[in-house]
């Protein structure tokens, strides 16, 4: 599983920060980024995507 951020519909809000610091991160540009697809724990990255006010966050 691949965990993507569309940067066009990321509004910043920082939940998905919020919810799993680890995996996303909010940068200077003001937008979410993932910060690193090796190991990351899928149900926390579900609910981040579940979360997301935009649904700017998918899986492949």
């Amino acid at each position: 599983m691949a965990v993507k951020i569309d940067q066009d519909a990321c509004i910043g809000c920082g939940v998905c920060e919020g919810l799993y610091p680890d995996l996303f991160r909010m940068e200077d540009d003001g937008k979410a980024h993932v910060t690193d697809l090796t190991a990351f724990d899928i149900d926390l990255a579900r609910e981040a995507i579940d979360e997301c006010p935009t649904e700017a966050i998918s899986e492949d």
